[in-house]
């Protein structure tokens, strides 16, 4: 028995050393990789941590950038409405004079002349009477607006010219807008120069024939003035 075992680990035993030390060795390989792959997980982890924070200070800087264009865009938007005020009280502290010209207040033929001396003809009243305005010719709910800046001094209703509104154009100054609804300022307030005011009503139960219009008058210190020597072409 002993002389077999001999015989066998003559022949064999190199082999068998050989084989139980590749054993070992992949063993020994088999946790070195597996410390080294940890290793590496826990290094990529740490990277990716690195990374984050590295890249933090970056998104930062970019949510700032963004906040700063916001507040840039409010502060043009506060710039622009503070230049749009500005003009409009320009426009408002504007002095009507002789040479001033007006917009305006709806486009649309005349139907009656400023004619505060010679009487003309009404066809609803059947009579001739002085007009100390005109009658521009417009549709009912055509929008209104103010010829000229200033304050409005008075709304008042009339049997005659409706919903009236007066502005003071200022020097003495003032106009007289008739036959109106919708009326979307109210005394003291502030107008400009082609503000919407209000819209054209149906016309009054003396001007049924001459149709829809709108009554638009002027003075200079409560006297009758012409319009027309005052509007645009």
């Amino acid at each position: 028995m002993k002389e077999n075992f001999k015989n066998y680990w003559k022949k064999n035993g190199f082999y068998m050393v050989l084989t139980a030390a590749l054993v070992v060795v992949l063993g020994i390989s088999g946790v070195a990789g597996y410390r080294s792959g940890m290793k590496d997980k826990a290094a990529a982890e740490k990277a990716a941590e690195f990374s984050q924070a590295e890249e933090a200070p970056k998104a930062f800087e970019e949510s700032a950038a963004e906040v700063a264009g916001n507040t840039s865009d409010i502060e043009n938007a506060v710039a622009e409405s503070v230049a749009a005020a500005e003009a409009a009280n320009a426009a408002v502290a504007e002095t009507f004079g002789e040479d001033t010209k007006m917009v305006w207040p709806v486009q649309g033929e005349i139907l009656k002349e400023f004619s505060p001396d010679k009487t003309i003809y009404f066809e609803t009243l059947d009579q001739y009477k002085c007009n100390p305005a005109l009658l521009i010719k417009a549709d009912v709910n055509q929008e209104v607006v103010a010829g000229f800046g200033g304050t409005v001094e008075t709304i008042t209703e009339d049997s005659v010219n409706g919903t009236t509104v007066t502005v003071d154009m200022g020097n003495g100054y003032k106009a007289v807008y008739g036959q109106m609804k919708d009326v979307n300022v109210k005394e003291g307030d502030a107008v400009v120069k082609g503000q919407a005011i209000g819209n054209v009503a149906q016309p009054t139960k003396y001007f049924t024939e001459e149709g829809s219009h709108l009554y638009f008058g002027m003075t200079k210190d409560n006297t009758p003035v012409n319009p027309q020597d005052y509007l645009g072409k």
